[in-house]
């Protein structure tokens, strides 16, 4: 498995329509956390 960035959340992609899909929150395997409000916040800037 690739470390990947810890910076970055995890993301999916929808099946149906191949658009992003972001958990609402997720704790990764080194303790980050990640929110969606976080997320979208950055993307305004």
């Amino acid at each position: 498995m690739d470390g990947g960035n810890p910076m970055i959340p995890p993301m999916f992609f929808c099946e149906a329509c191949g658009g992003e899909m972001y958990p609402e929150f997720y704790k990764g395997v080194h303790g980050v956390e990640y929110r969606l409000s976080d997320l979208q916040e950055t993307k305004k800037d």
